[in-house]
C-alpha cells in the first residue's frame, strides 16, 4: 500500500533532477567531440550481435523479481521475514513518473554492459531528506570529483547544452564492472572489442555502397590525352547514366578513346562472410556469452539447451543482480534510516531453472547412501533427515499381517498349503506314502521381513523366553480388571505428557550446547585444526539435573497410578515416596540412568556438529560463518533418537515405579501388557502370567520388554491382579 506523506512529497517534485535536454530549444550544441562512452553506447545500434547480447543480458537482469526481507536472528536465508510494505519497495517498483523499474533496470543495464558502469540519480523534495526519485542517468554525462582524503567529493553532471550541475555523494549511486587502471570508472566488455565492431561496421557499410553506389567498384579508366572540362563532364554523364545503380550493374561498358583497368577485389576476395563470423565470435567471447544467447540453435538438442539457460543465468544474469543488490544494499537502503539497513535486506529471486537431470542425479544418490546407513542399522527416519530427503512412510503397512494371515490359513486348512506355501517363499511338501500317517504342515521359517521399529530388513534369530520360564506355557487369559482398557491407556497418557513436558524443559538445554560447540567450531576453523572437529564435546551435568528431576517425578506418579489400580480392586496400598533428587533407595538406579542417558545425548550432538562442520570445511571459510551454518543445522534437526532416548529412560522410571508400589502391596497376578506395542515378541508375551516379582523384574526391569525388537521404543508395562 502506498503512503500517502510519500503520494503528496512526489507531487511536490515530479521532475528530473538533472537536464536531459537542451534548454535552447532541445538542440544540443556540440560543444565537445564524442567521448569514448558514447562511442561505446553508440556502438549498440550499428552491430547487430552487440545490439542481441545486450539486449538479452539487461533485459534478463530487468526481469527477474526482487523481495525486501528482514533479517533472521540466525542469518540463514530461510529463516526471514518477507516485508511486503516498506516505503523502499515503492519507489523500486515506481522509480519515477516515466519509468517502471523493469524501464529503469534495463536502462541502467545497458549503460553497464556497454561502458562498464551505470549511474543512477536520486530525487529529493528540497524539504525532506526521503529519496522520492530514481533517475538514470548517460554514463558520459556524469564524472566523479576526486578527494584526496574522502576519495570522492561529489560529481559533476554536464547537461546537453554544456551546463554543469554539481551533485553531493549521497545523491548518486554508481553501479561499475571495477576498472583495473581507474579506480572512480568502470570497464566493460566493449573497451576491449573495439577494433572488431568497427570492422564488423565498416563490411556492412561496404556491401551497402557496393550496392547503392558502384557498378564495379575498382577499376581504373586510361584515357590517351587530356580531356577539356565539357569533355570530363559528357564522359561522366554517360558512365553514370548507363552503369551507376543497382539494376545497371554488370553491364557491358563501352569506351571512346579509354582503356579499363580492373583494379578491384571481390566480395569473395575480400571475405566478408568470414569477416563477419569472426567479429561475432569475438564479441561473445568478450561477454562469455554462448552462441545460444544469439539464438544460434543449428545443432542444439534439448539437453544442451537447458545446459545454455542454466550457464547464462549463472554466469551473466547472477553476476548482474550481484552488482544490483550490493547497490541497493549499500547506497540504497542506508538513506532510509540506520535500522533500514540493520535490519532489511533486499534480495533478488533466484533466476537459475532447476537442472532436472542434477536434481534426479542427487535424489538417487542420495537414495543409495540411505540405503547404506539403514543397513547398516541407523534409524530411518534420522537418515532421512540427515540426507534432507523428503518425509515418506518406511516399509509396507500391512504386509506382516497379511503373511501371519497366510501363515494361520495353512495351519488351519493344510490343503490349501500347495497354494499358500509359494506365496511365502516356501516349497511344498511331498505327499506322504499311501498308508503312512498324515505329516503336519512344516512350520514356516523365519524369513526376513521389515522391521516395524528400526525399518530395515533382518533375519529375526531364534528367540528364548526369559529363564524364568523356559517352557512355553499355555497362554491364559487376563481376568476382566487386569484387563482394563482405560488403565493401560492411562499409563501411556502418563507417559506421553510426561515426555512433552522433559521435551520443553530440555529446549534451553539443546541450546546452550549448541552455543557451547559453536564457540569451539569457530576456534578449530580458524585455527586450521580440522581434527579438532573430531573432539568437540559438551558439559552433560545440566542436562542431568534436567532429566534425574524428570525421572523422579514419573517413578512418583506411576507409582502412584500403580495403586489406584489396586484400589479400584479393593486393594489398599501406600505407594512408595521418591524425592526428586532420586536419592533414597527407591530412585538411585535412576541417577546413573539419567546420567549416562544425558552424556549419550550430548555426545551425539557433538558429534553430529563434527560432522557437519567437517563437510562445510573449505578453504578460505571463516570460522564464525561454520559455526553459524552448524548451529543452524543442529537447530534444525528432528532429533528421533533424543526423543527416542529420553522417552525410555521415562518409560524404565515409569515401570520402575509400578514395579516398587506392587513390591510393596499384597501377592498378585502379574501379567504382561503389551497393548501399546505391535512388535512380534511383545505380541508373543501379551498376557503371558509371570510366576512372580522376580520374572516381572527379569523382563521388564529395564523399561520395556527385554526381547522387544524396539529395544527402546518398547512400551510394556505389568497388569496386576488381587484375588
Amino acid at each position: 500500500m502506498r503512503s500517502p506523506l510519500r503520494a503528496l512529497a512526489r507531487t511536490l517534485s515530479n521532475k528530473a533532477p538533472v537536464p536531459y535536454v537542451s534548454s535552447r530549444g532541445g538542440l544540443s550544441i556540440p560543444w565537445r567531440a564524442p567521448s569514448g562512452a558514447e562511442a561505446q553506447m553508440r556502438a549498440m545500434g550499428t552491430v547487430g550481435t552487440l545490439f542481441s547480447i545486450v539486449n538479452r543480458t539487461s533485459n534478463a537482469t530487468a526481469l527477474v523479481d526482487w523481495k525486501l526481507y528482514r533479517k533472521a536472528p540466525s542469518g540463514l536465508p530461510e529463516d526471514r521475514e518477507e516485508v511486503t510494505s516498506h516505503a523502499i519497495l515503492d519507489l523500486w517498483e515506481k522509480p519515477n513518473r516515466f519509468f517502471t523499474r523493469q524501464e529503469l533496470v534495463e536502462t541502467v543495464q545497458q549503460h553497464i554492459d556497454l561502458t562498464g558502469e551505470g549511474w543512477l540519480v536520486i530525487g529529493r523534495n528540497p524539504r525532506s531528506p526521503m529519496p522520492l526519485e530514481l533517475w538514470p542517468v548517460r554514463p558520459d554525462r556524469i564524472q566523479p570529483v576526486p578527494h584526496p582524503v574522502d576519495f570522492i567529493s561529489g560529481y559533476l553532471y554536464t547537461g546537453p547544452d554544456g551546463q554543469e550541475i554539481a551533485l553531493r555523494v549521497e545523491d548518486v549511486i554508481q553501479i561499475r564492472m571495477p576498472n583495473p587502471l581507474d579506480p572512480y570508472r568502470g570497464m566493460g566488455p566493449v573497451q576491449s572489442i573495439l577494433t572488431e565492431l568497427d570492422a564488423s561496421r565498416y563490411s556492412a557499410e561496404w556491401n551497402r555502397n557496393f550496392f547503392m553506389n558502384s557498378a564495379e567498384p575498382g577499376g581504373i579508366i586510361e584515357l590517351p590525352s587530356v580531356l577539356s572540362d565539357p569533355e570530363w563532364d559528357q564522359l561522366q554523364a554517360r558512365w553514370n547514366e548507363q552503369h551507376k545503380g543497382v539494376a545497371n550493374a554488370h553491364r557491358v561498358a563501352f569506351i571512346e578513346h579509354g582503356t579499363w583497368k580492373d583494379r578491384k577485389y571481390t566480395q569473395r576476395d575480400m571475405q566478408f562472410a568470414e569477416l563477419r563470423q569472426v567479429s561475432r565470435d569475438v564479441i561473445r567471447e568478450a561477454f562469455g556469452a554462448p552462441a545460444f544467447v544469439l539464438g544460434e540453435v543449428g545443432d542444439v538438442n534439448r539437453a544442451t539447451a537447458e545446459a545454455s539457460k542454466v550457464l547464462f543465468a549463472e554466469q551473466l544474469t547472477v553476476p548482474r543482480l550481484e552488482r544490483w543488490k550490493g547497490a541497493l544494499m549499500n547506497d540504497l537502503l542506508p538513506l532510509y534510516g540506520p535500522d533500514a539497513a540493520r535490519m532489511l535486506e533486499f534480495d533478488y529471486c533466484d533466476p537459475v531453472p532447476p537442472d532436472a537431470a542434477a536434481r534426479n542425479a542427487e535424489l538417487k544418490t542420495k537414495a543409495e547412501a540411505a540405503k547404506l546407513f539403514v543397513d547398516a542399522g541407523w534409524y530411518a527416519p534420522d537418515v532421512a533427515a540427515a540426507l534432507e530427503l523428503p518425509e515418506m512412510a518406511f516399509g509396507q503397512p500391512g504386509a506382516d499381517q497379511d503373511r501371519e494371515l497366510l501363515v494361520s490359513l495353512v495351519v488351519k486348512a493344510p490343503t490349501l498349503a500347495p497354494v499358500i506355501l509359494p506365496m511365502l517363499g516356501f516349497d511344498v511338501p511331498q505327499q506322504a506314502a499311501p498308508g503312512a500317517a498324515p505329516a503336519a504342515p512344516p512350520a514356516p521359517a523365519p524369513a526376513a521381513r521389515l522391521d516395524l521399529h528400526h525399518h530395515v530388513p533382518f533375519a529375526p534369530a531364534p528367540r528364548q523366553l526369559p529363564s524364568y520360564n523356559t517352557v512355553a506355557a499355555p497362554r491364559r487369559a487376563l481376568p476382566v480388571a487386569a484387563a482394563s482398557e482405560s488403565d493401560v491407556d492411562a499409563v501411556r497418557v502418563q507417559h506421553e505428557e510426561a515426555l512433552a513436558a522433559l521435551l520443553e524443559a530440555w529446549a534451553p538445554v539443546a541450546e546452550a550446547q549448541v552455543e557451547a560447540l559453536a564457540g569451539q567450531i569457530e576456534a578449530a576453523v580458524d585455527a586450521g585444526d580440522a581434527e579438532a572437529l573430531a573432539a568437540l564435546s559438551v558439559d552433560s551435568d545440566e542436562s542431568a539435573g534436567v532429566l534425574r528431576r524428570a525421572l523422579g517425578e514419573m517413578a512418583e506418579g506411576a507409582a502412584a497410578q500403580m495403586a489406584a489400580e489396586a484400589a479400584e480392586q479393593g486393594v489398599k496400598v501406600k505407594p512408595p515416596k521418591v524425592d526428586k533428587g532420586l536419592r533414597n533407595a527407591f530412585g538411585s538406579e535412576l541417577i546413573e540412568i539419567a546420567a549416562a542417558t544425558a552424556a549419550l545425548l550430548a555426545a551425539d550432538t557433538a558429534a553430529s556438529a563434527g560432522r557437519e562442520a567437517l563437510r562445510l570445511l573449505v578453504p578460505g571459510v571463516r570460522g564464525s560463518e561454520v559455526a553459524e551454518r552448524v548451529g543452524g543445522f543442529l537447530r534444525g534437526l528432528k532429533n528421533w533418537f533424543r526423543r527416542d532416548q529420553l522417552s525410555a529412560s521415562l518409560h524404565r522410571a515409569q515401570n520402575t515405579g509400578r514395579i516398587a508400589t506392587l513390591a510393596a502391596a499384597p501377592k498378585a497376578r502379574y501379567f504382561a501388557s503389551e497393548k501399546n506395542d505391535a512388535c512380534d515378541p511383545c505380541k508373543e508375551i501379551n498376557g503371558t502370567e509371570f510366576d512372580d516379582l522376580a520374572a516381572v523384574q527379569a523382563a521388564y526391569g529395564s523399561g520395556g520388554y527385554l526381547h522387544c525388537e524396539g529395544g527402546s521404543r518398547c512400551r510394556g508395562t505389568i497388569v496386576a491382579v488381587w484375588e
